[in-house]
């Protein structure tokens, strides 16, 4: 922590001192955004044996910002917290929640063309693949770095970025990655304007890749000793053999070991006056870490319309692909199951986060996603919204636990998950304070009580509410100094 407050220290010093120059800009700038939460099946459902309960959660953000005609610059620490996470009073470091959450400087070489390193947020689209997961108090940042150029005259702009993941402290030679990060992570972004800016199309390409998972092999190796049984006359009047049994156990690790997963496709945008229709898709290749190929697709779109003022209504529709685990002999070698790598979950598969984890794994079953939302602009300050979701899977088969022999390692189930209603309000009395509330509740159906772990008829429904502060104070401008 000392360290940290010496860094945060100098940082400050420097950009100060540069500010200076009538040309720069200096901004420091916070956000604190604590999260009341009331949790009965968040995220996962829950039996008779489980018990709701009320939580807080939440970060603060302290951002430093600088610019001038070359360079710009950003450095922000982040505290994600839980109340009470802590020992009382002595203690502030059992769970050290103080991180670097971005540190990261770009050079324009040309007004069109400049580079972009450190650790920073990737947000791409409508962060399907590449988002920062903003819901979560820790969100989502990568050690990355960008090349970056656009036309603007032609409404064209593009990105790459590369990300090479090793451990620390750096040696001398290439060893084993154990996290479970990326090995090497690369993406092509390209984004061009049509129609007087109303139709919008971007392609994205993703490599990211994998090491081969550490193993351990544990031998048994029994060795016999010979016991002489003798009588008083020390006459040998028998034997015994006495087995000892030792183990030892082999780690191996992977360094060379590579398996790269390739993910491709865009998305297209088109909005004139009250109408905005938007559609993507991507085909998802290559191979999982445990070598098992890959072949996988998602497709989505949605359409709203502003049928009053203050009213606009949207539907839409997506379905990942999934696992067929009926096919035994195929699930041995090839996944079919469609992953959103290192997109933000929130809000595209419901408040209530149900299937976040299952759109990222790639391990799945798949998901479908049928859905309509009421959204009421009360005033500029106010608004509320209404979405209902039906949520189903790709293929009718889960995974199954074999307890005997003859058991399928697979269930037959229906298709529909259930479904699941969102209400929100959203209150913002000032431009950097907002206040945010919602009600959540899922319907599921004993599909879903499956694919949860739990017997049919054993949890009825979920429910979960919350009420957000976000209040984003900023203590100095050099524009306004």
């Amino acid at each position: 922590m000392k360290q940290q407050s010496k860094i945060t220290f100098m940082t400050v010093c420097l950009l100060t001192m540069l500010s200076m120059n009538v040309k720069a800009q200096f901004n420091i700038s916070a956000e604190f955004r604590p999260r009341l939460e009331y949790r009965d099946g968040y995220s996962r459902l829950r039996d008779s044996s489980q018990t709701p309960y009320l939580d807080i959660l939440g970060r603060n953000r302290l951002m430093f910002d600088y610019k001038n005609d070359r360079f710009a610059a950003r450095f922000s620490l982040q505290h994600a917290y839980v109340f009470g996470e802590n020992n009382y009073s002595f203690d502030t470091i059992t769970r050290n929640t103080v991180n670097i959450y971005e540190a990261w400087f770009q050079y324009n070489f040309i007004k069109a063309f400049d580079i972009k390193i450190g650790r920073m947020e990737l947000v791409y689209d409508d962060g399907r693949l590449l988002g920062n997961s903003n819901w979560r108090p820790q969100a989502a940042t990568h050690d990355v770095a960008l090349v970056q150029w656009a036309a603007s005259d032609y409404g064209y702009s593009g990105d790459f970025g590369f990300a090479i993941n090793n451990t620390a402290p750096a040696g001398a030679f290439l060893t084993g990655y154990p996290l479970k990060n990326y090995k090497y992570m690369g993406y092509l972004y390209e984004q061009k304007k049509f129609l007087k800016d109303k139709l919008t199309i971007s392609m994205m390409a993703i490599l990211d890749a994998f090491q081969k998972p550490t193993a351990s092999v544990t031998t048994k190796t029994t060795s016999y000793t010979t016991l002489y049984v003798t009588d008083s006359n020390h006459d040998t009047i028998g034997t015994t053999i006495i087995p000892t049994v030792s183990t030892s156990t082999v780690t191996t690790a992977y360094p060379t070991r590579i398996y790269g997963r390739f993910t491709i496709g865009g998305t297209a945008t088109y909005i004139n006056n009250n109408l905005k229709i938007f559609g993507a898709g991507y085909y998802q290749a290559g191979h999982f870490n445990n070598g098992k190929t890959i072949s996988a697709g998602f497709f989505g779109g949605y359409l709203s319309y502003k049928v009053l003022k203050p009213l606009t209504l949207l539907v839409g529709y997506e379905k990942l692909s999934g696992n067929d685990f009926s096919d035994t002999t195929g699930q041995k070698t090839k996944s079919t199951s469609f992953s959103t790598l290192y997109g933000t979950s929130h809000g595209f598969y419901g408040y209530m986060d149900m299937f976040s984890n299952q759109v990222t794994s790639g391990t799945g079953a798949g998901l479908t996603d049928l859905y309509v939302r009421a959204t009421v602009s009360l005033t500029g300050k106010t608004s509320i919204e209404a979405t209902w979701r039906m949520f189903g899977i790709s293929n009718g088969y889960l995974p199954a636990t074999v307890k005997k022999p003859g058991d399928l390692p697979y269930l037959e189930v229906g298709k529909n998950l259930g479904s699941e209603i969102d209400l929100m309000f959203v209150y913002k009395p000032f431009s950097n304070f907002e206040v945010n509330t919602a009600y959540c509740l899922f319907l599921p159906t004993s599909s879903m009580e499956r694919l949860n772990g739990l017997k049919p008829g054993t949890s009825k429904y979920a429910q979960y509410a919350y009420i957000m502060l976000t209040y984003k104070p900023n203590f100095f401008n050099s524009d306004k100094h």
